[in-house]
């Protein structure tokens, strides 16, 4: 017979498949005979015979079946039980579920379509690699089944979908229980809310999406092929996955991709002046993280000729430059849009020589230089200066009311003659950019100076015994203590008015979602500090109580997408309570707010045209006759 008739469906027919025979009985078993059982019920012809009971024992053969952890008699519900407490899963958790917790996800295409809408508040929606028109298409035409996507493009989608479930209203990512009806729903998102519940609740559908974005990004390998769509992905990738204790492949996936499209002829249609300051407010975002992190930045000086364009003006010459066109009271209200390409530069290379010369693993091996620590505290005074002459200058050039969030009720959509947003943006980025630069020295010298101090050693021949050397070189061992006490005394000072200047610029956010993915670490490392100076001291000053109030107000909202460190809001809190029992012990009065009734009233805002960018550009009809911009001139 041919081998292909072993394959044949006609010889596996039921028809003449042999019947298999049941197995012997007990009795004929254990006497080793032969057994003829029966199908009816009826004992074997042995045991009739003999009148014996004729029972047969089942075999079980092959090997025992193996757990399933999956299985639906023992998996647990995605989303925690209300009552239970609201203690974010060890990182631990989600690194071993990375590959196997996303498959109790549905992503149906409803869903689908609303996670891309919700992306468009985010701020990595307006990333320029992001290319938002051919996704979104690509899903409309497959009715946005997203598993049916090519396979990088469906890299992309999940990403963004990871992202957008941070900010999703959708039961089907923030489970059973009271929900808000939209982003612009005022009952959930006013004055004084607390939304940490939403961020517990999110979380097993939010690590679940990041661990399918992740599986899905190893096995298309999108680290290795340059390309818009995969350097889109790492950008998302890194932060959906930052710790700060381990690598970050993503961040260098991304400005490897980034550094090859820009020798290509991409870069001359997409590098241009005038989405320079775009692409400077990106790097900013990566740069902020790292350097809160204490991790090494990523973006050499030749990136940032690469893809900012030419170096700028020094910050002296910046700083002179805007004084006189402030004076010359010049094309003012278009200052602060002008002044943020240059500023986000000198912010990126501080950041960067932050690490080099001053906390990074190499600097922390020698002794401080001291030489370093007082430029930088230079150039930190003059990019306050800059930004105290762009905001604070003339009252009438930008009234207060251009700085706050706009009245309870606004229109959704900012008309075109509303500049209050860009403004508030600029002013917002700028502030939290420089102050995280204060934070990271100022916990440098706090470090360096609780430890013993160490200067250069002073060669045998300037002395002429070993015990005059012993005795110069402890002298010098305490000038230098002393001179990083006086250091870190003048950082302790600027991060005493910087966390001002933070709580004010919180007040003023642009939106929710730039707070509480582009700033929630800086948001947290201060909450640390006031808490570790309350603590400290003992006591709060009345200003200093109306910022921790603004600091917990803020984080509040902030876990609205994000679970928070154990018992953080209750500490601020907490010191805030003790120096009300303090002012007022009779009355044991609950924490109130301190700060404007205005406050994050509106978090969801949509900028004209619905493009975040623009609020980073100068206004249309602000812009018309400008001409640092409509020349490309850089400041």
């Amino acid at each position: 017979m041919p081998k292909t008739a072993a394959l044949s469906p006609i010889i596996q027919t039921p028809h003449i498949a042999k019947r298999k025979k049941p197995p012997a009985c007990d009795s004929c078993k254990a006497r080793r005979v032969l057994c003829h059982p029966t199908t009816d019920g009826t004992p074997c012809p042995r045991c009739f015979e003999k009148g014996t009971k004729c029972t047969t024992t089942p075999v079980v053969r092959g090997r025992p079946p193996k757990k399933d952890s999956g299985s639906p008699g023992t998996t647990t519900s995605p989303w925690p039980h209300e009552n239970s407490p609201s203690a974010p899963p060890s990182p631990k958790d989600t690194e071993m579920s990375v590959f196997s917790s996303s498959r109790f996800v549905e992503l149906s295409p409803e869903l689908v379509r609303h996670l891309f809408d919700c992306f468009t508040h985010l701020p990595q929606y307006n990333h320029p690699m992001y290319r938002r028109q051919i996704v979104r298409n690509a899903l409309t035409s497959i009715s946005w089944q997203i598993h049916l996507l090519p396979p990088h493009l469906k890299v992309l989608a999940y990403c963004a979908v990871a992202l957008s479930a941070s900010i999703s209203f959708d039961s089907a990512v923030i489970g059973p229980g009271p929900r808000p009806e939209s982003l612009a729903d005022r009952s959930v998102f006013k004055h004084g809310a607390d939304l940490r519940d939403y961020g517990v609740r999110r979380t097993p559908v939010y690590q679940a999406l990041c661990a399918e974005a992740l599986r899905l990004a190893c096995e298309v390998n999108i680290i290795l092929e340059p390309s818009e769509d995969n350097a889109a992905s790492c950008f998302m990738l890194q932060f959906l996955f930052i710790e700060p204790e381990k690598s970050r492949p993503w961040a260098s996936g991304y400005l490897s991709h980034l550094r090859i499209l820009c020798d290509d002829a991409w870069a001359e249609e997409n590098m241009n002046a005038q989405s320079a300051t775009v692409w400077t407010g990106y790097l900013l975002m990566e740069v902020l993280e790292t350097t809160l992190n204490r991790q090494p930045i990523l973006i050499s000086s030749h990136d940032q000729l690469l893809i900012m364009g030419p170096e700028p003006l020094s910050l002296q010459n910046l700083f002179a430059s805007i004084q006189s066109v402030v004076q010359k009271r010049k094309e003012q209200p278009l200052i602060p849009f002008t002044v943020l390409r240059p500023y986000f530069y000198h912010v990126t290379r501080l950041a960067r020589e932050l690490y080099e010369k001053i906390t990074g693993n190499y600097a922390r091996r020698h002794p401080l230089d001291e030489s370093c620590i007082m430029d930088f505290i230079s150039a930190l005074n003059h990019l306050n200066a800059i930004c105290s002459l762009v905001f604070n200058n003339d009252d009438e050039t930008y009234p207060s009311d251009a700085l706050v969030c706009p009245p309870p009720n606004p229109p959704i959509q900012l008309s075109a003659g509303d500049s209050s947003l860009n403004l508030r943006s600029c002013a917002y980025i700028m502030t939290l950019s420089r102050t995280t630069l204060v934070l990271a020295l100022h916990r440098e010298l706090v470090r360096r100076a609780a430890l013993p101090s160490s200067s250069p050693s002073i060669p045998s021949s300037y002395v002429t015994s070993p015990a005059r050397v012993v005795q110069a070189q402890a002298q010098a061992d305490q000038w230098a203590a002393e001179r990083i006490a006086l250091l870190a005394r003048q950082v302790h000072t600027m991060a005493d008015l910087a966390v001002i200047e933070v709580a004010s610029a919180l007040r003023t956010m642009p939106s929710l979602p730039h707070m509480a993915h582009s700033n929630r670490g800086v948001v947290v490392e201060w909450a640390e500090y006031c808490i570790s100076e309350a603590e400290a001291n003992g006591s709060v000053s009345p200003e200093r109580s109306a910022t921790m109030q603004t600091l917990s107000e803020a984080l509040k909202l902030i876990g609205y997408s994000w679970p928070l460190k154990s018992g953080l809001v209750e500490r601020l809190d907490g010191c805030l309570r003790k120096q009300r029992l303090q002012e007022h012990p009779s009355n044991s009065i609950p924490v109130q707010s301190l700060v404007e009734e205005s406050m994050f009233l509106d978090m969801f805002p949509v900028p004209l045209d619905g493009d975040w960018t623009s609020v980073f550009t100068v206004p249309p009809d602000l812009g018309k006759d400008f001409l640092f911009v409509g020349n490309g001139t850089y400041l």
